[in-house]
């Protein structure tokens, strides 16, 4: 937590009212997304009680269990309408030209995005689909082949929720937090019904805080899922549990209607907020980078399509040492790079790295305009050079890339840090984005003066080599040593 964030999180514990952090939503909201809020019941980690969504806030399909006998129809039903959502999907394309480093293609024009409550439910909906993805396809059971492509969708929606800036699997706290801060804890900040008492609280309400306290009360509290309270377990699903085990018939059948009342009465508070804080979200205007980051996601989508269609074979439960470290390389890129356009987009981001030492701004006092070096070739090029003071921490060291909000195409590099007095220079050299000594750009250059903030630049992404699984040892995935096992036979000599 930087100090900006801990000083915000103060004050709204102070004061009693959320603290704007973000001026721009930086995660893309498609307008028609599916909503997911799920129950499950103890006992297999997989096992489902219930699960209600849909994407009309209005008309929420609810989908239950039957607390004894086969969960197959519900699972069936499940996927039909997931499965269903995610063709919508694939409805138009579009043809994208060929470039030096990919042929051309096609694309889908949109892409699924599911919303869940919380982020318990992503780990749930990963449980599940590894529970569902490696189910045997059996043509002469109706449903089969849908519900192990329902686990496949699930796994592909969780495993794109790792990385960072992608909108195919969200839950709303966090990109709730990810603009308003409260005066709670962030572990408190997990429950949407008192996080968005705090952001968005009844006219009656005296404050943020007020609202949180009574969404909080016992009485009017709903947990979002998976898990129930025991309470709810011991007071309501017991008593009918045993009703649905004891009886048959009409009586049974009135029983799980009675099952399907209570539950809809139970998830029906989170299903309003989830379209509540759906709305508040959608109010907020996008960020530049946000799109550019959508046509990724689709791009995802498109590839998962054609891998589906070509090969479909459900991804291994346990990954091989390459694609892990793949996996990971890609996620610590788009770490990288989303936190670099979330600073050249908002200036709260600029500010909060300003206060970590990750970015500095201050006004330009000389500009050296004529600067010339000699490249590589021994072609000369222009490097213009200008000094910003400087009363931000610089942690910084001379030769990192830095980028700026005011051109986001340009890149400058630290030539030199001076302490002085009351502040700090630093000069500055513009290596990308000024053109070259023929056809200079001028309107890179800045005025004296102006007042510019600094944040590191993402690096030129280039997925490092890595090697072949014949290559990797076998202790990492890779193919059977090739000698022989004799340890028996010395064994035996030694005896």
């Amino acid at each position: 937590m930087s100090l900006l964030t801990s000083l915000l999180r103060m004050r709204a514990a102070s004061t009693g009212k959320v603290q704007p952090a973000s001026q721009l939503r930086h995660l893309h909201l498609s307008d028609q997304p599916l909503m997911l809020m799920a129950l499950k019941r103890t006992g297999p980690p997989a096992r489902p009680l219930a699960v209600m969504l849909g994407t009309d806030p209005y008309r929420p399909q609810l989908l239950v269990a039957p607390p004894s006998g086969s969960i197959a129809p519900m699972l069936v039903a499940l996927a039909d309408t997931a499965i269903a959502y995610i063709e919508a999907c694939r409805q138009r394309s579009e043809h994208l030209p060929a470039t030096s480093s990919k042929p051309a293609r096609q694309r889908y024009t949109d892409a699924p995005q599911i919303l869940v409550p919380n982020p318990q439910t992503v780990k749930y909906l990963q449980l599940l689909g590894d529970d569902l993805r490696f189910r045997r396809v059996d043509d002469r059971t109706p449903g089969s082949r849908s519900t192990q492509r329902l686990g496949h969708w699930l796994t592909y929606l969780t495993d794109r929720s790792d990385i960072p800036g992608s909108a195919a699997l969200i839950p709303m706290p966090g990109l709730l937090g990810m603009h308003w801060i409260t005066g709670q804890s962030p572990l408190e900040d997990e429950d949407l019904a008192t996080l968005l008492a705090w952001i968005d609280p009844p006219r009656h309400a005296a404050s943020g805080r007020d609202a949180a306290d009574r969404a909080a009360a016992t009485a009017a509290h709903r947990p979002a899922g998976p898990a129930t309270d025991a309470a709810f377990d011991t007071d309501q699903l017991a008593p009918l549990f045993h009703t649905y085990a004891r009886t048959r018939g009409q009586e049974q059948t009135a029983t799980l209607q009675e099952l399907n009342s209570l539950l809809a009465t139970r998830m029906q508070p989170t299903w309003n907020l989830m379209w509540h804080a759906y709305t508040l979200l959608q109010a907020l205007p996008e960020a530049k980078g946000t799109a550019r980051r959508w046509d990724h996601e689709r791009t995802a989508f498109t590839d998962e399509c054609t891998y589906l269609a070509q090969d479909g074979r459900p991804r291994p439960a346990r990954e091989q040492a390459v694609a892990t470290a793949v996996r990971l390389a890609r996620m610590e890129h788009a770490a990288t790079a989303f936190a670099a356009e979330r600073a050249a987009d908002d200036t709260f981001v600029r500010a909060e790295l300003r206060t970590t030492g990750e970015a500095f701004g201050g006004p330009v006092t000389t500009i050296e305009p004529q600067c010339t070096r000699s490249g590589p070739t021994g072609r000369t090029q222009w490097r213009p050079r200008f000094t910003v003071s400087t009363t931000d921490p610089v942690l910084m060291e001379p030769g990192q890339l830095l980028a700026c909000h005011t051109h986001r195409n340009a890149r400058y590099k630290i030539c030199g840090i001076t302490p002085a007095d009351c502040d700090t220079l630093v000069e500055l050299e513009i290596t990308a984005g000024m053109g070259t000594v023929a056809r200079p750009n001028h309107a890179v250059l800045p005025e004296p003066g102006a007042f510019l903030v600094f944040t590191p630049a993402p690096d030129h992404y280039r997925m490092p080599e890595f090697p072949a699984r014949d290559q990797t040892p076998w202790t990492h995935g890779g193919p059977p040593p090739d000698h022989l096992d004799h340890s028996d036979e010395q064994s035996e000599e030694e005896q």
